[in-house]
């Protein structure tokens, strides 16, 4: 059976594809989590709300719940990044590699 090599460039980008993808959906779901956290903390007084104009919280007036949300969210688009950066040079290296 012969493969075309589109789908040998696709089966070797589809692996970080699909971690990628799992990789935002974490990071997505962490970064709602720390806000639903913080707004939580803030409605029953043991965060401060910032001021309209002002940037918001700071790292220290987070709650430790939202600081950990807040650390593992910014990892996972860290890791998103990173796969997708990856998966591309993979893709074009084998594109390249092929010179078809």
């Amino acid at each position: 059976m012969i493969v075309s090599t589109d789908i040998e460039v696709w089966l070797l980008f589809a692996p970080f594809w699909i971690l990628g993808m799992a990789a935002l959906i974490g990071g997505l779901w962490h970064m709602v989590y720390a806000w639903l956290v913080t707004h939580r903390a803030q409605a029953a007084g043991h965060v401060r709300k910032p001021a309209a104009f002002s940037s918001g919280l700071r790292w220290h007036e987070l709650t430790d719940q939202g600081r950990r949300h807040l650390k593992r969210g910014f990892l996972w688009l860290g890791a998103f990044f990173a796969l997708t950066l990856l998966g591309i040079g993979v893709g074009a290296a084998v594109g390249l590699l092929l010179g078809r």
